[in-house]
């Protein structure tokens, strides 16, 4: 393994945050970037629960898997040494409910459509084991699976293709306080279109998506930060809503 991969599995496993040069971040290619990624979910030996996917203004697709030791169903309760810096998003996830099968151009809407389980309610937590916390470069946080500290999923919505995603309302709640709701604030809207370029992006790289993984799909309320104590909400219109606390020290 790599330094940088050996260092971040420590830190995952509860050391303290990873210090690295600034021009050493900065510099990472996004194939060094997906290598780390590689190394620190295999010295972790943990199986890949789901992934984590957004597409970014300038076009870049970035991606990560969420270990099953960081999946929890809703409600939860969970321990500073997960939730570590205390970032929240309100998201919609999708369970699969089969590997998608794709054409001979690859993947297409109705391959990855005709794959889902359901979609439902989440809250990401987001955490950083870079000591930089959330100021780091774009590759160093792929590297660091993009961040997640954690996923908290609800109940799974079998009819969520009546669900206009580009419209949807969701509200984040913490201690019972509306922090910020939003109609349509998700910043692309297409889940769907998102989700296919996850599966094609994955297949260049020998990977694919697999019955009973989860994919989360990026905040509709923007980043925010939660203490310890608090009880966190995520509403959307539709779904049942997905909850957790995050215990005191």
């Amino acid at each position: 393994m790599s330094t940088l991969a050996q260092r971040l599995v420590v830190a995952r496993r509860g050391g303290q945050r990873v210090r690295a040069d600034a021009s050493t971040l900065e510099t990472l290619s996004r194939a060094r970037a997906l290598s780390i990624q590689h190394e620190v979910v295999s010295a972790l030996s943990l199986p890949v629960a789901g992934w984590k996917v957004a597409a970014l203004p300038d076009g870049d697709l970035i991606s990560a898997p969420i270990l099953r030791d960081r999946l929890f169903e809703s409600p939860a309760i969970i321990c500073p040494g997960v939730y570590g810096l205390g970032g929240v998003e309100c998201e919609i996830a999708f369970c699969f409910a089969r590997e998608p099968i794709p054409g001979s151009d690859g993947f297409a809407r109705e391959h990855i459509v005709e794959a889902i389980e359901g979609a439902c309610a989440a809250i990401e937590v987001v955490d950083s084991r870079w000591a930089s916390s959330f100021s780091t470069p774009r590759n160093a946080m792929v590297a660091d699976l993009l961040s997640n500290g954690a996923l908290v999923v609800g109940p799974v919505n079998r009819s969520w293709q009546d669900v206009a995603f580009h419209t949807l309302m969701a509200r984040l709640g913490i201690n019972g306080n509306s922090i910020c709701q939003s109609t349509g604030g998700h910043p692309d809207g297409d889940l769907i279109g998102l989700l296919v370029m996850l599966a094609n992006d994955l297949a260049k790289r020998g990977l694919v998506l697999r019955p009973g993984e989860i994919v989360t799909t990026g905040s509709y309320t923007g980043f925010h930060t939660a203490n310890p104590g608090d009880a966190i909400v995520a509403e959307f219109d539709g779904f049942t809503s997905a909850s957790v606390i995050f215990q005191q020290f």
